[in-house]
């Protein structure tokens, strides 16, 4: 029988961002300050390569669900199809391009042959889908692909990428030689091309959480590991954001915080009540 997560370790979560977020309004500019490191390796390393396994969640996911999804309505059945080949055309398309700017150290560019790579994104992904509805894929691996395609659509694309826009925090990086264009996150500046606040490297690291669904049925010790590594996953790649000096702490502690209570408030209303049924 599947349980909910435990109340105590939520309430634990909470009590802790709230602590931590307080007093990240008094101390963002001076962790920065001690931390910040720029020609870290493994800081560069992760500020190229960190989001790729988060980029990699939601795709296979988005897949594994497009390629099961069925409805009575043809007209909603056409729509839907479509938006999620849109969803995963595009996710490869951002996995491309981290990996070739990640490796190249250069822009990657769609001005020159925008038709001709936005056609070999989608015929791979039409060929990846005919692929796939080939295969009969266990219950736990649809269950995965639905939180993990909803995680990536409700909190990353329509809360932690639009948060990143309004807010406008100037990143460490970027900040004048005397700070003055520093604001504490609670502060929003408005669209103004500055995307500190939140961390979208640290959101992307927790997109890892829909694995713990694959182990769901597991021993708690195989549970316990996985849920281990993802923390430890997440908690080094938001450090590697203030060391490198793209992100203050805040800013790392929001965007884990942000797909964390997706994830949990999908889990409550998809995996509990399923369980409760059986």
């Amino acid at each position: 029988m599947h349980q909910k997560p435990g109340n105590t370790a939520i309430y634990f979560i909470i009590l802790l961002s709230s602590a931590l977020a307080v007093i990240f309004v008094f101390t963002d500019l001076q962790i920065s300050l001690a931390l910040v490191n720029e020609s870290s390796g493994w800081a560069n390393f992760l500020e190229r390569f960190g989001e790729l396994p988060g980029i990699l969640v939601p795709y296979i996911g988005t897949h594994i669900f497009l390629t099961r999804y069925r409805s009575d309505s043809k007209l909603q059945m056409i729509i839907v199809t479509m938006f999620l080949l849109i969803a995963v055309t595009f996710l490869s398309g951002y996995f491309t391009i981290v990996l070739y700017q990640g490796i190249t150290d250069e822009y990657f560019s769609f001005q020159d042959n925008r038709l001709l790579v936005i056609g070999v994104f989608i015929a791979f992904n039409l060929f990846i889908w005919i692929l796939l509805r080939r295969i009969e894929f266990p219950d736990t691996l649809l269950k995965f692909a639905k939180i993990s395609m909803l995680l990536g659509l409700y909190g990353y694309l329509l809360i932690v990428q639009p948060l990143k826009h309004l807010w406008g925090r100037f990143r460490f990086r970027d900040l004048d030689v005397i700070y003055t264009n520093f604001t504490p996150w609670f502060i929003p500046n408005g669209i103004n091309g500055n995307q500190s606040f939140p961390s979208g490297h640290s959101a992307m690291a927790w997109m890892l959480l829909p694995l713990l669904i694959l182990v769901i049925d597991k021993s708690k010790s195989v549970k316990s590991i996985f849920l281990s590594i993802i923390i430890i996953w997440g908690l080094v790649v938001g450090t590697s954001r203030i060391v490198i000096g793209a992100h203050y702490a805040s800013d790392v502690l929001f965007g884990g915080l942000i797909i964390i209570f997706v994830f949990l408030l999908i889990y409550k209303n998809y995996i509990i009540p399923q369980a409760k049924e059986k």
